[in-house]
């Protein structure tokens, strides 16, 4: 399983995938029934593809992966604003929280209360507990910066549209790292889909 730490105790990791480059090469090919005479000729293919305007993107939902992740709350909830896939997450309901939260690496003012706040917010959410509290009103007085997980399935063609947004310059920096750690999985496992996205549509 190929984990990738991000931020201070986050992380994502590939747990499944199906498909790859070969899917994408499939889903194309079964349109005119051909058949390639060179493994170039898929590549070229794919990156043909991947220029094309208007898009092809249902031959890239084909391929699939299923990631799990560990990020801040507040990621979370951006991530999950991309609906074109399947969430589930860590329930505080059913689950103790754990007392982990995401504290910047920059020395800023206020980090040092902003520490004293998160740390003051897991005494009472443990208080609460204790006293009889039911986890799901507890878990009410903890902020977004507690580190949750979720597992993520997504197909390639999501993928990438979640991929062009959250690499985006304007995006969250915290959002950012797991992208990029994301990028770096998709590149290793689908290497020709991936190169062609990133040259062609990220331009790097």
């Amino acid at each position: 399983m190929d984990r990738r730490p991000v931020l201070d105790k986050g992380w994502v990791q590939l747990e499944e995938q199906m498909g790859g480059d070969a899917a994408v090469v499939r889903a194309a090919r079964i349109c005119y029934q051909s058949e390639a005479r060179s493994s170039e000729d898929d590549m070229r293919l794919i990156r043909r593809l991947m220029a094309a305007d208007p898009k092809h993107n249902t031959v890239f939902e084909h391929a699939a992966f299923r990631f799990g992740v560990k990020c801040p709350l507040f990621v979370a909830r951006q991530w999950m604003r991309h609906r074109i896939c399947t969430f589930n997450e860590m329930s505080l309901r059913y689950c103790l929280a754990d007392r982990e939260y995401y504290l910047p690496k920059e020395k800023q003012p206020g980090l040092e209360a902003y520490k004293q706040h998160m740390e003051a917010s897991f005494d009472l959410y443990e208080r609460l507990i204790q006293d009889g509290w039911r986890r799901e009103r507890a878990r009410g007085v903890l902020g977004t910066a507690v580190y949750t997980q979720f597992i993520w399935t997504v197909n390639a063609w999501s993928l990438m549209n979640w991929l062009q947004k959250r690499l985006d310059i304007s995006a969250q920096w915290e959002h950012r790292q797991y992208a990029e750690a994301v990028l770096g999985i998709f590149l290793e496992v689908m290497p020709v889909t991936a190169a062609a996205f990133k040259e062609l549509v990220l331009k790097r």
